[in-house]
């Protein structure tokens, strides 16, 4: 298995990502079994009510998956998920982890929790992913598009 390091992570999920990039999702730890990642809480962040929006708290888990899915070695899109509002996204930094259930053949497992810096579980939920290939096929094509423009 390809031994993915947490700026490779980081990158797939920052700046190749144009939601990872945009949300400023940060990866935090990772073993092959979970992901933690954080987003900041700043106004392109919020709703009119100044809460958390839930298409930033989605994105997060979103790629939070994303980022437990290349920390086993695995390139997964996410074709079926379930996420729980259950209180307000507030502060300034919300935190999400993702922890696998299912490591099959060609399918992924994850329940995801996002919670606040109190601890609070904001959403949670799971994600299930279509595994297309290894991690490192996807690093691989990204630095040939680098390289090659």
């Amino acid at each position: 298995m390809y031994a993915i390091t947490k700026e490779e992570i980081q990158d797939l999920i920052g700046e190749k990502d144009i939601i990872g990039n945009y949300f400023q999702i940060e990866l935090l730890d990772f073993s092959e079994n979970f992901a933690e990642c954080a987003m900041p809480l700043t106004d392109k962040h919020k709703n009119p009510l100044g809460i958390a929006h839930g298409g930033a708290i989605f994105s997060l888990a979103d790629l939070c998956f994303e980022a437990a899915c290349h920390a086993c070695g695995r390139f997964c899109v996410n074709s079926q998920s379930s996420l729980s509002f259950l209180n307000k996204g507030i502060g300034d930094k919300l935190f999400a982890r993702a922890d696998l259930l299912k490591n099959g053949s060609k399918m992924v497992v994850y329940q995801i929790t996002i919670t606040d810096r109190e601890k609070t579980v904001v959403a949670q939920g799971q994600i299930t992913g279509y595994c297309l290939g290894g991690v490192e096929e996807l690093i691989s094509k990204n630095k040939h598009m680098q390289d090659h423009g």
